[in-house]
Parts: structure tokens; C-alpha cells; sequence
């Protein structure tokens, strides 16, 4: 990825009122990056599954988790975050299939299960010539 520019981020809690925030703040974020509509639509998409997906988990000892989105010229890295070490690998391949799809086919990269401090990170490149 790019070399960051700004970084965004926000702490929601775990109420699914809060994920149209989510949203929103990526669309205006990849509004100035400079994607087109559809792709903004996508990469709001693929947000609204991780968030959901978080807010269904939920957990006993975090009052919320945080995402912080990655501004670079001409891209977009996404990650959230959450103190409670128990949500780490949150999708199964099984049971969040059809999630996990949708995720990875609008989003450049993604990584669900990892050995780093993050739930989950994705990215979306600007294609050159859009």
C-alpha cells in the first residue's frame, strides 16, 4: 500500500444503530480519494459486513470497537480493532461464507485470520484511468 496520508478513526459500540456511521464516514473518505459511485458503494458494502459481523459477536469486557481507515493518494486500507482478545477470528468459512465472498470480491485485499492485533484489514487501490 501507498504511504498513509491521514488516518481516521472512530470508535463505535457494539449496536448495529452505529454502522450506517461507518458507512458514511468511508464514503466521504473514498469521495475525496476519488473513487466512483459504484466502487464507493462496494467498499461501503464490505464495511457493513464487518461491522455486522463485529456487532453480532460482540463482547463481555469491550465497550466497542474502533476502526481506522488508512488514507493514501490513491487508496483505501481499512482495520478494526477491539480490546477484547477473544474477538480476533471472527469469520468461520463455513457458516459466514456467503460474508466472507462479498468481502473479498469488493475489496483489493483482505485479511480475515491473522497473527497481528487487528480483526480484520482490507484495502481498495484507485484504478488508474477512473
Amino acid at each position: 500500500m501507498e504511504t498513509v496520508c491521514d488516518r481516521i478513526e472512530i470508535t463505535l459500540p457494539f449496536k448495529a444503530d452505529y454502522v450506517s456511521l461507518a458507512r458514511l464516514v468511508a464514503s466521504g473518505i473514498c469521495s475525496r480519494i476519488g473513487f466512483d459511485i459504484d466502487t464507493i458503494e462496494d467498499i461501503k458494502v464490505a464495511i457493513s459486513e464487518v461491522c455486522s459481523k463485529i456487532v453480532s459477536v460482540g463482547s463481555k469486557t469491550a465497550a466497542g470497537y474502533t476502526i481506522v481507515y488508512d488514507v493514501a493518494e490513491s487508496a483505501l486500507n481499512v482495520k478494526y480493532f477491539c480490546d477484547d482478545p477473544s474477538i480476533k477470528c471472527i469469520f468461520n468459512s463455513e457458516r459466514d461464507g456467503l460474508a466472507i465472498h462479498i468481502i473479498t470480491a469488493l475489496m483489493d485485499r483482505v485479511e480475515l485470520c491473522n497473527e497481528s492485533n487487528y480483526i480484520v484489514s482490507m484495502s481498495k487501490t484507485l484504478e488508474v484511468g477512473k
